[in-house]
């Protein structure tokens, strides 16, 4: 295995952001990835709740059964030790693989951590279950060797479910479909072959969306150590009533301290908003029917209930925590009011939310921690690297872009152009031989006959110009199959492949194989 670092296209937030310009880190507390910002947020004092966070966290891991890494990270998160975080709401299978590339970001800066600043940090994965997107995870992609071409494969693809993922109960036969499904897609690999009887059980074991999803996960990374949270679990959702009651209370704060730093934010940088959302309040109620995003209006919420008082409101919170949930604005105040965070990484856009929450964080005294950007990562195969140094292409921002012109330049090649040019001029001839037919005199009334004819055989001749040109590309169709290949293969639709393919496409990667970078990480020869 070969690892290669590239320079990818990045906006110029991005530039800004990972060269450490302090014109862009004010907005992050002026905390970048280097010693003298590691020391000062390990300086900072730890939450008193930690030692029940684990607890709470533990209970919920050892249904899954926990590995004897799990077990110590379990107990330094008890005793006080920061977190290195990230999360994502839960992918069907695990898909797309930036999911899986966000988690080894978090294995790759905690051993990072461990091995340069002499700190055991405790990676943690945030299982989004209160969100309610349900088209944006109930699918995945694949790449059809075969048929070489791209191919989706979704659960339920019709199906609606307007609750939050953590109330949805899977249908397990259905469910079990999917995952034949995606493995023959897939090639049916032997690592697949041997985990697919034990994932089968999974799904039969397991109940809701992200139970399944925590548990794949969890049989993923068990042995790194990862702590999985579920934000949408009960007793987390209980555990969490005194923040989210704080965030009731102080909800115009919150909203103007978001307001003020996101225009300051993008008026500086010169960027859009990333956070776009009408609410006043930034939580939702939800049940196992729907989920509402909360507004108030002269001291009243409405709710997924119809509209309530402040006091009802709370009362409610008392009394079924897990109705409530935090939108794009709180939950990253949510976070740092459970955990203790080191570094949280997440991908381009998570970092511009959070530099537009600034204000937010500082309103509610709540500090910042180091914000990175999540590895991304490719794997280019020996097949992929063939084709690449075949066709003399490289893995850039132009990549689409290179391989038209390659193809176009193929066809160019292979076109006789004498020939075209030949049909023109009959063409041509044609035109001027029914012109002059037409302008004798006399001949005025079979004019529609002389058009119409003249039209048949122009129609006739565009035809022999096409069907050549389909000749010409049907002796080019390996050469422009293998082009179309390597675009679909490393960067489908324009996109790179771990935000749309199926993470069982690719080999495992070992975290401890790999160092953090904001460059692109390829993965060669396997």
């Amino acid at each position: 295995m070969e690892i290669e670092c590239l320079h990818f296209g990045q906006d110029e937030f991005t530039k800004h952001f990972n060269n450490k310009e302090q014109g862009t880190l004010q907005f992050y507390d002026h905390l970048s990835y280097d010693a003298e910002s590691i020391k000062k947020v390990l300086d900072r004092p730890v939450h008193p709740h930690t030692q029940k966070l684990a607890s709470i966290i533990q209970d919920d891991m050892e249904q899954y059964g926990l590995s004897d890494a799990q077990r110590d990270n379990i107990e330094k998160l008890g005793e006080g030790h920061r977190v290195i975080i990230g999360g994502q709401q839960a992918g069907l299978f695990m898909s797309p693989s930036y999911i899986m590339h966000k988690i080894i970001t978090l294995l790759v800066l905690t051993e990072e951590i461990k091995a340069q600043h002499d700190y055991e940090a405790v990676p943690v994965f945030w299982v989004a279950g209160e969100d309610h997107d349900f088209d944006e995870v109930n699918h995945t992609h694949v790449y059809d060797k075969r048929h070489r071409r791209r191919r989706k494969i979704s659960y339920k693809p019709n199906l609606t479910v307007p609750m939050s993922l953590g109330f949805y109960r899977y249908d397990p036969v259905e469910m079990e479909k999917t995952l034949l499904a995606i493995i023959e897609a897939c090639g049916d690999s032997g690592l697949l072959h041997h985990k697919k009887n034990r994932i089968i059980e999974m799904i039969h074991q397991n109940e809701y969306w992200t139970e399944l999803f925590h548990a794949l996960v969890h049989d993923v990374f068990k042995e790194e150590g990862l702590l999985i949270f579920n934000a949408h679990g009960e007793a987390a959702r209980a555990f969490e009533v005194p923040i989210f009651e704080r965030m009731i209370n102080q909800h115009e704060k919150i909203d103007q301290s978001f307001r003020s730093g996101q225009k300051k934010f993008n008026e500086t940088l010169g960027l859009s908003p990333m956070i776009e959302t009408e609410t006043n309040v930034h939580l939702f109620t939800g049940s196992e029917g729907s989920r509402t995003l909360l507004t108030t209006e002269d001291g009243w919420f409405e709710t997924d209930k119809g509209p309530v008082d402040k006091e009802t409101l709370i009362e409610r919170l008392g009394d079924t925590p897990e109705t409530f949930s935090n939108n794009v604005v709180t939950r990253p105040l949510m976070q740092e009011m459970l955990f203790n965070t080191l570094i949280f990484a997440g991908g381009g856009a998570e970092v511009k939310y959070w530099g537009e929450l600034h204000e937010v964080f500082e309103a509610m005294a709540v500090p910042m921690p180091i914000v990175l950007k999540r590895m991304e990562i490719i794997h280019e195969d020996m097949r992929l690297a063939k084709l690449l140094a075949k066709y003399d292409l490289q893995v850039s921002k132009r990549l689409h872009a290179d391989v038209e012109e390659e193809k176009e330049r193929l066809v160019a090649d292979a076109t006789d152009h004498e020939f075209l040019d030949a049909v023109d001029d009959i063409g041509t001839r044609l035109e001027g031989d029914y012109a002059a037919l037409s302008d004798t005199a006399g001949r005025e009334q079979y004019q529609h006959l002389i058009e119409a004819n003249v039209k048949v055989h122009q129609k006739q001749l565009a035809y022999l110009k096409r069907r050549y040109q389909l000749e010409v590309k049907k002796t080019l169709r390996s050469k422009l199959n293998d082009l179309e290949e390597v675009a679909e293969r490393i960067m489908p639709g324009g996109a790179l492949q771990e935000r749309v393919y199926h993470p069982w496409m690719f080999p495992v990667v070992d975290p401890r194989a790999l160092s953090y970078t904001t460059e692109l990480t390829i993965i060669k020869g396997v």
